[in-house]
């Protein structure tokens, strides 16, 4: 008998197990924990230089490329404004500058600009005012308008060619300007002027991956991919410098002011790795690359924001505590997989005795369950048997109830030939051999109409296995109905038949149909018995991809109440017969995927519907 005090020291023992396990666990967790948190602090001290490296790297790649495409934006107008300072029409009008000349040079300038592609051409006269332009009709037109005050104007009247840039007075868009000095006998005419609007080229600029900024030798950014940074200062000027930039007019009404503050020292904006932007009120570090434009002075500035390093710096570590947490499930997985190994091993002789216990047990099921597959078989094939014997016993009852017919349709014949064979001999004696050969010609056609007759009958009463093949429907109801004449005729019924020109070919043992269709003949026949004018219409109908057989009668009718239950096995409304003929019929259609339903017509009287599968091989 075991005592409470064993109880409790069990308790004890297991309780000091399981806080003894605990414990290790928490012990475990933390050391694991504490190696992840060193790891990924010599991870970032380790990949903050490489990446900072790799994106300064990429930062330049991507200035050098947008430097690259400003370059080619201005090479193509590079040399454009000294050759048109040549052309004769700009020194002719410039030497008499009457109205009707003038009205000339507009035009002139219009054309010639339209073959350059720049935006706008336009000429000076020497004191600084517009005198012709390419847009002379236009609301923007530089005509009437002082530019003495442009730098370009003031070095090409002096004879230099030069290049600028600024913000159009009259457009407000960034722009470039190429002007040449107009001579004649090396005297200063004029100045000409190419005007080269950047701004689709910013646009492209501004759908780059990384942010940019055009910094001219003044440290004015022209253009940014931030419309907050563009017209600002990189850092501070003096104001004398500012001021001398507002004179110039070369960046239009912009104040100019600082994009940040630096105020412990003046930034080396052009070298330094780091470049301070405010976005939004708030200052941030970009990363930047550089490229030099050097046809206009302009520094490329290929931006990415701190953050984004950070960020970069960040996914790796996501990367890295990923792939750590992997080893260390791996590691949790292989220690814990140890230990169930062990479990297991220790169970698979429990396991072993209880599989052999069970093993006998399903070979004695699985030994009962074969004796109930063969015994299912067998009835499965008893009842085959049975359907067969039904439908053979339904062809002989049906034959049965032909039978006065059949003997009255052949009596017929068999009168007829014995008149003309009594008619023969006679006829043979007085040697009228002509009128023997007449008789004996009618003779064979009465004996070919009773072979067909008979060879009908012989062929639905022969007992055979059902053998579907592809027939015409036409073929079967003609055939039916030859069968069913004698019946019909005898009990005075009228029939009538609709079928289609070409026929329908279906898949199906005719013999099977053929019965069905008897059977249901039969049944009008006598539903109409003692009726004037009793009629049954065999009709066939195309519907679908389906054939629809439709026997009417213009009987009395099935109730309603009946209609539910004529086709269950032995029921019956007659005084004679099984009542098996219509359930076995529903049976025979339902095996080549067909229905036979009864319906109410509409103008009195019962209609039977057999639907079947028109053939697939047969064009609608």
């Amino acid at each position: 008998m075991i005592s409470a005090f064993d109880h409790d020291s069990k308790d004890e023992s297991l309780h000091l197990v399981h806080e003894g396990e605990r414990r290790s666990m928490t012990f475990l967790l933390t050391a694991l924990l504490l190696g992840w948190v060193i790891s990924v602090v010599l991870v970032i001290a380790a990949v903050w230089q490489v990446q900072e490296e790799e994106a300064l790297e990429e930062l330049a790649a991507d200035a050098t490329v947008m430097a690259g495409s400003i370059s080619q934006r201005l090479q193509q107008y590079s040399g454009i404004a000294d050759a048109v300072s040549n052309l004769r029409t700009l020194k002719t009008v410039l030497g008499a500058p009457v109205p009707a000349g003038l009205d000339k040079l507009n035009r002139f300038l219009q054309q010639t600009n339209r073959s350059l592609g720049s935006d706008t051409l336009f000429v000076l006269g020497l004191d600084g005012e517009v005198i012709g332009a390419s847009n002379y009709g236009t609301e923007n037109s530089s005509v009437g308008h002082n530019f003495a005050f442009r730098p370009y104007f003031q070095q090409a009247a002096l004879g230099e060619s030069v290049s600028y840039y600024a913000v159009g007075m009259i457009t407000k868009g960034r722009g470039y300007y190429f002007a040449a000095p107009i001579r004649r006998e090396g005297k200063v005419l004029g100045v000409v002027v190419v005007h080269v609007l950047l701004e689709s080229v910013f646009e492209r600029l501004a759908a780059g991956q990384n942010d940019f900024l055009l910094v001219g030798y003044d440290s004015i950014i022209f253009a940014s991919s931030n419309p907050g940074w563009q017209m600002r200062s990189l850092q501070r000027l003096p104001e004398a410098q500012r001021e001398a930039i507002r004179q110039s007019r070369r960046y239009g009404d912009y104040s100019l002011s600082p994009i940040a503050n630096h105020s412990d020292r003046t930034p080396d904006v052009f070298n330094d790795t780091y470049v301070q932007l405010a976005s939004g009120g708030v200052v941030q570090r970009y990363l930047v690359g550089r490229a030099l434009v050097r046809q206009a002075g302009w520094h490329v500035f290929a931006l990415m924001p701190r953050v984004a390093l950070l960020q970069r710096i960040l996914q790796f570590c996501v990367y890295y505590t990923l792939v750590y947490g992997l080893l260390v499930l791996f590691w949790l997985y292989w220690r814990k997989r140890t230990e169930v190994q062990r479990h297991v091993n220790s169970m698979n002789m429990e396991l072993e005795r209880r599989v052999s216990s069970l093993t006998s047990e399903l070979t004695e099921s699985n030994t009962e369950l074969q004796q109930l597959v063969a015994h299912y078989q067998r009835t499965q094939s008893e009842l085959e048997a049975t359907q067969d014997q039904l439908i053979q016993t339904a062809k002989l009852a049906v034959l049965g109830e032909l039978s006065a017919g059949i003997n009255h349709e052949l009596n017929q014949p068999l009168l007829a030939l014995q008149t003309y064979a009594e008619n023969s001999q006679k006829l043979l004696a007085r040697e009228r051999f002509g009128l023997v050969a007449d008789n004996l010609h009618e003779i064979l056609q009465i004996t070919d109409s009773m072979h067909a007759i008979v060879s009908r009958f012989k062929v639905f009463a022969r007992r055979s296995p059902p053998d579907p093949r592809l027939v015409d429907v036409n073929e079967i109801i003609s055939a039916a109905l030859m069968i069913m004449k004698p019946l019909l005729r005898k009990a005075g019924v009228g029939i009538g038949v609709e079928l289609p020109p070409n026929g329908q070919m279906i898949l199906c043992e005719p013999v099977q149909i053929q019965q069905v269709l008897i059977n249901l003949l039969t049944n009008a026949s006598e539903a109409m018995e003692g009726i004037d004018d009793a009629r049954v219409l065999v009709r066939v109908e195309d519907c679908d991809g389906q054939i629809r057989i439709l026997v009417i009668d213009n009987g009395p009718g099935i109730a309603k109440e009946l209609q539910s239950k004529i086709f269950q096995p032995f029921f019956t409304t007659k005084s004679k017969g099984l009542g098996i003929g219509l359930a076995l019929s529903r049976r025979i259609l339902e095996t080549l995927s067909g229905s036979l339903v009864a319906e109410s017509d509409t103008h009195g009287g019962t209609v039977f519907v057999m639907t079947l599968r028109k053939h697939k091989g047969v064009d609608e």
